[in-house]
């Protein structure tokens, strides 16, 4: 009787669990069909693009590229391959740009100047392009981080553990620093080390003072100082450090604003004032 129960719960077990093969195949189609023609047609294409550049990509190049633009969003949906397809497309296009001004110049030297010039600045045009992008992602985290470690210092005094004080500021604020944090929150889920998880989040971000604020942290969890007063205090910190930067660069603006002023505003009111006398002296030199 066992064995003919086992024979009956077989075909039962196998009828309520069907296999996911067919559904996951049709599925994988469908997604393929529902993307443009044009886009299916030069998959191929752009595969075979994608390894040719790979492999002329050094690894630690590939890498730089790479930890920039997840840093960044990832703009336009690039990997580094799309950025050394994009360098190389520029120097093409600034090179002929080049090539065409030293054809209307006439002169062979003038021709290979411009030329090697915007092969060269169109080379590079798109790595400045991503670091400026990285420049301002860690600017917009500097300037959200200490309203961030306030949120996270009150849901801590509250009686909330450090995740769920970080799942708060998730919940409340939006912005580049709140992706990392709800990143490294996910990689923690997942099974990472927090120690791990946090440390990476700070070295991505490149902000010396965040990256002294985990260490800070991890040091107080091992010591059992309490982590909402060390956030507090140096959420305080970084607000005197942009209190001192901003007088810093008020103080700056005055010499800034002196170069325009002299070169521009200068020489335009010496022509409005002695241009009326320098007309008078050169009719007299003229009638003598």
């Amino acid at each position: 009787m066992a064995h003919r129960f086992r024979g009956q719960e077989l075909p039962d077990r196998r009828r309520g669990h069907p296999r996911p093969t067919a559904p996951l195949g049709q599925s994988a189609i469908a997604l393929e069909l529902e993307k443009p023609l044009g886009e299916r047609l030069t998959a191929p294409l752009r595969r075979w693009l994608t390894r040719q550049v790979n492999r002329l990509t050094p690894a630690a190049q590939a890498a730089n590229f790479q930890r920039n633009l997840d840093f960044a969003g990832n703009p336009f949906g690039l990997d580094p391959a799309g950025v050394q397809t994009l360098r190389i497309v520029s120097a093409a296009a600034l090179g002929t740009i080049g090539t065409m001004i030293g054809f209307l110049l006439g002169s062979s030297f003038a021709l290979a100047i411009f030329l090697l010039a915007g092969v060269a600045i169109g080379f590079y045009v798109p790595v400045f392009w991503l670091d400026q992008l990285v420049r301002e992602r860690r600017a917009e985290i500097e300037a959200a981080l200490p309203n961030a470690l306030d949120v996270i210092a009150i849901s801590m005094e509250t009686g909330l553990g450090l995740d769920r004080a970080a799942e708060q500021l998730i919940r409340h604020q939006e912005g580049p620093l709140t992706l990392l944090v709800a990143r490294a929150l996910r990689e923690i889920e997942l099974g990472r080390p927090r120690a791990d998880a946090l440390e990476e989040m700070a070295q991505a971000t490149g902000v010396e003072d965040f990256t002294g604020l985990i260490r800070s942290i991890l040091h107080a969890e091992r010591t059992g100082v309490p982590i909402a007063r060390t956030i507090a205090a140096h959420a305080a910190q970084m607000r005197v450090k942009r209190r001192l930067k901003i007088r810093v660069e008020a103080a700056r603006a005055s010499l800034k604003i002196l170069l325009p002023t002299v070169g521009c505003v200068f020489p335009t009111l010496w022509l409005i004032i002695l241009g009326p006398a320098l007309l008078v002296v050169l009719s007299l030199a003229t009638k003598h």
